[in-house]
């Protein structure tokens, strides 16, 4: 079994994207459990929209469920809420291997992750690397300056990242399917699709990028 669990303290930066999408991508590797502990229920909601035709995931919805007893899967996807409290976040990583944490390009994002990573230093097992961190740049637009302004965020505090999310209506629509990235056309997801093989290969293997 390989645990992921998606995070940021802030609202908005992505996490149901990255989870839904990560968990549909999974799927075609193996069972997934979604695991939906944001009180928005939105990934439960994406879940209720995906067609019986795509590869089956399961769902558990419970703000307040004590996920340590959930059914045995190949995978398992947690899509966390913003705002935890630090009993909470210590105990969400003391179930898993990997986290992920979006980060978007507003300032409003930047300022609230780098409060949110100064906060994982003081967890335990975190700090003894017992779990893996992996940065998801998210809704990047590399022409403008909120996205250059991300990428020089990220390298001047060394974040680990794993790939870079393009600003892009693809990840709208696949909301509104109950779709993934991966569920979608080729045609349609060239672009995209590298970053999540990137993506992919930090959760299997825990490596970062192409070549490493």
């Amino acid at each position: 079994m390989i645990r992921v669990l998606v995070l940021n303290s802030k609202g908005g930066a992505g996490k149901t994207t990255v989870a839904t999408n990560l968990a549909s991508l999974l799927a075609l590797r193996g069972s997934v459990l979604l695991a939906d502990l944001d009180p928005q229920r939105s990934s439960s909601t994406w879940a209720g929209r995906r067609s019986e035709h795509l590869p089956k995931l399961s769902v558990i919805t419970d703000a307040d469920r004590d996920f340590r007893d959930y059914p045995p899967t190949d995978f398992v996807v947690f899509d966390a809420p913003a705002g935890l409290k630090k009993g909470r976040l210590e105990d969400m990583l003391g179930e898993v291997e990997a986290l992920l944490v979006p980060i978007g390009p507003s300032s409003f994002d930047m300022d609230a992750s780098r409060v949110f990573l100064e906060q994982l230093k003081e967890i335990k097992r975190f700090r003894k690397g017992k779990v893996r961190m992996g940065v998801i740049a998210n809704r990047v637009n590399a022409r403008t300056k909120g996205g250059q302004h991300l990428q020089t965020f990220l390298a001047d505090l060394q974040l680990p990242v794993v790939a870079t999310l393009r600003d892009s209506e693809l990840y709208v629509r696949a909301a509104q399917l109950g779709a993934g990235v991966a569920d979608l056309r080729a045609a349609e997801t060239r672009a995209d699709l590298p970053q999540w093989a990137q993506i992919l290969r930090f959760v299997m293997e825990g490596k970062y990028g192409t070549g490493a």
